[in-house]
């Protein structure tokens, strides 16, 4: 499996059978680095909740012209709204063959803004990306959770880690922090965790690892 992030919450997962862009949100677009030319030919786009840092029409209407047969995986809320864009993708809220769809709630907001449906993906028995949600039950090997946020901090998002133990942890959805802060924040959360025998791996955007 070769992963990429481009920025924020942001994942292509490439397996031996399928290319899965996941979150392909306003801050990745406008970075520049997620360019629809520079992809594998894409089989789903899932886009876990309508936030604009997840779902961004002008970045799905771009995706969708280059590959009008990728599945649009998303939740039932959103998936509404997509239907009226009237693009050429079939979208499916349901899960398929390698990709396991979950509810989760997205987490609280502050001064109880309301927030939108959101649902997690499990790719295979290999990775799990659950969008802005932290309470869901059940991870893959592989975890990609968001660390910071208007809904979570480091100390929730940990104790989180810790308690679904994943072989690894992928951090996502760090927009918010400052290159520094990031760095800071980061190198904590890879001390902290390899005490639980949980490897921690910061993605450079645009950067491939396989795991």
């Amino acid at each position: 499996m070769k992963i990429t992030k481009f920025v924020h919450s942001c994942l292509l997962i490439e397996t031996d059978s399928k290319n899965i862009l996941i979150d392909p949100g306003r801050y990745s677009w406008d970075s520049h680095l997620l360019s629809p030319t520079h992809l594998p030919d894409l089989s789903h786009i899932v886009i876990t909740h309508e936030h604009g840092d997840h779902y961004h029409e002008p970045a799905l209407r771009t995706l969708s012209q280059r590959f009008p047969h990728a599945q649009i995986v998303t939740n039932n809320d959103l998936a509404k709204k997509i239907v009226d864009l009237k693009l050429p993708n079939p979208i499916s809220s349901g899960s398929e063959d390698n990709i396991s769809v979950f509810e989760a709630p997205h987490a609280p907001l502050p001064l109880k803004t309301p927030a939108p449906l959101n649902i997690g993906v499990h790719i295979g028995d290999k990775l799990t990306h659950s969008g802005d949600a932290l309470d869901f039950p059940k991870a893959r090997e592989i975890l990609a959770l968001p660390l910071t946020g208007p809904f979570a901090g480091m100390t929730q998002s940990l104790e989180k880690v810790v308690k679904l133990k994943p072989k690894i942890l992928l951090p996502v959805h760090d927009w918010h922090w400052h290159q520094q802060a990031r760095e800071s924040m980061y190198d904590m959360a890879k001390k902290l965790l390899a005490k639980h025998k949980i490897e921690f791996i910061e993605l450079e955007n645009a950067s491939p690892v396989n795991l």
